[in-house]
């Protein structure tokens, strides 16, 4: 798709992953922007380090997945420890109506690395020490000063301004964003490593222990990431010794570090801006929200407010949407990411527990819960993000409803349906049992009558994991770029123009 340039100005603050995500996804939808980063990407820190099957999901929109899978570890377990004996496992092969029953574990280097190589190739290339300075919304557009490293200032204007500059946003404090949120009591320790006499498995082990909190996840190579809460009254260094000692007491067997890339300790941190997009500003990744690294949550929430904004932002700036849809982005995210906060905040604090009745409780609670499979039916696809509606809709119901996630992708060679990357895809279902030239005859009123969509029928076609969702009756399901549902519009089959009239109306909102 050619890139618009000339027509549209967008800047892109920040460029780590989801900054990097945004401007591909743009690029993909045909829309140029702007992507600076004050610091080249040198850390051997691996920082965020799995990929969970949504994700995998959206990031095949633009080939990333793809890749990803190629050259990261998978697994499809996380086995739980309290006190050194195991107390259930969540099974995310079980996942049911998605093509990624698993995660992946991936430093997050890598991932960067794949993502750049990809936008790369769309022409856009992140221009490495280059930092925002300040700016200014004046009007509909965006006043920005900019210093390079060589000591050039720039000052400019753009339509748009994305930030994407992590926690310690100068974007966001710039605009006045508040950023509420608390820092978490315990310090964590972090380190990438070889372990003597450890197989690389398919499994993540969560340790936990009266002292503190124990995980270790293979993430290729050879190398595991071990992360480790921090006794509040520890006062040594953070340093080969201590992840020895704290794999000794909260570890099962014996495990010892074999060569070290790195190691180090960081405060998590529960904020979220108040709100997402200030006038033409708008905050995505670790500069809008922050929380506890239990259940790896964090950057795949920030894949998803890549995608959630860019389809929305290019649509807008071809004209293909009002620009009153922009101002869905910020209550649909910050929705999202507060369901999800709210899940890794519980799990860091039940890890936690140094209490004995409480263990005794949460450990006989996660054992039931394990050997039932509720947490593989309901647990596990919130970990997986499979599971995150929109709006007031509850979770652990998989239906077809107006704010949930369809089990589809983008994928133009795959034998069932498939989503527009970025039109509303309108799918057309005549019901189990239909005349044919009827639905023939509505279907071709329908192609011709629905404006700026995709619009398939499903009729006798493979269905793949719609299958089992579908109603006896005849529906339109209408389907937003980012794959989740919008509209459910009953077809009546002796008078289809007025389900035709109601899909267009939908669209055009």
């Amino acid at each position: 798709m050619k890139l618009l340039d000339d027509d549209c100005k967008i800047l892109i603050v920040g460029g780590g992953p989801v900054g990097m995500l945004t401007a591909l996804e743009l690029a993909k939808l045909g829309v140029k922007s702007r992507i600076i980063s004050k610091h080249q990407r040198t850390s051997p820190h691996s920082k965020a380090t799995i990929i969970w099957p949504r994700v995998l999901e959206l990031l095949s929109r633009t080939g990333v997945s793809k890749e990803i899978i190629s050259k990261g570890h998978y697994f499809d377990k996380m086995k739980y420890y309290s006190n050194k004996k195991e107390i259930g496992n969540i099974d995310f092969s079980k996942l049911n109506y998605t093509n990624y029953n698993y995660g992946i574990a991936i430093p997050q280097w890598k991932t960067e690395e794949i993502i750049e190589s990809l936008l790369n190739q769309s022409g856009i290339y992140v221009e490495y020490g280059c930092q925002f300075v300040h700016g200014e919304n004046v009007g509909e557009q965006v006043e920005v000063s900019l210093l390079s490293d060589n000591g050039n200032q720039e000052n400019l204007t753009y339509d748009w301004v994305i930030g994407a500059d992590g926690r310690s946003s100068k974007v966001r404090d710039c605009f006045g964003f508040g950023f509420d949120g608390f820092q978490m009591k315990t310090r964590l320790a972090i380190t990438d490593t070889e372990l003597i006499s450890e197989a690389t498995s398919r499994e993540v082990g969560y340790y936990l222990h009266r002292t503190g909190n124990l995980v270790l996840a293979p993430i290729g190579d050879g190398l595991f990431r071990v992360g480790a809460s921090v006794p509040d009254n520890y006062e040594g260094d953070i340093d080969r010794e201590f992840f020895n000692n704290a794999l000794a007491e909260r570890v099962p067997g014996n495990k010892s570090l074999g060569k070290m890339n790195f190691c180090g300790t960081f405060d998590a941190h529960v904020r979220s801006a108040s709100t997402y997009k200030i006038d033409n500003v708008i905050l995505v990744g670790d500069a809008a929200h922050t929380m506890s690294p239990s259940g790896a949550q964090g950057m795949n929430s920030g894949v998803q407010d890549a995608i959630n904004l860019a389809w929305k932002l290019a649509g807008v700036i071809k004209r293909d949407f009002r620009s009153s849809l922009l101002e869905s982005y910020s209550p649909e995210r910050k929705n999202s990411i507060d369901r999800i906060s709210s899940l890794s905040t519980f799990l860091a604090d039940v890890s936690l527990y140094k209490n004995r009745a409480a263990i005794f409780a949460r450990d006989m609670s996660f054992r039931a819960a394990s050997k039932s499979k509720a947490i593989d039916k309901y647990f596990a696809p919130r970990v997986a993000q499979l599971d995150i509606p929109m709006g007031d809709l509850s979770e652990g119901k998989l239906k077809l409803e107006p704010g949930r996630r369809i089990p589809l992708e983008w994928d133009t060679s795959a034998i069932g349906p498939y989503l527009n990357l970025s039109e509303h895809t309108i799918f057309l279902w005549p019901g189990d049992e239909y005349v044919y030239s009827t639905w023939a005859s509505i279907f071709e009123q329908a192609k011709t009558s629905i404006t700026h969509s995709h619009v398939v029928d499903l009729s006798g076609k493979v269905l793949g994991y719609l299958k089992d969702l579908l109603p006896k009756h005849p529906i339109s399901l209408i389907v937003r770029p980012d794959g989740f549902i919008s509209d459910i519009i009953n077809i009546n089959m002796h008078s289809p123009e007025k389900s035709i009239q109601s899909i267009n109306s939908k669209i055009a909102q």
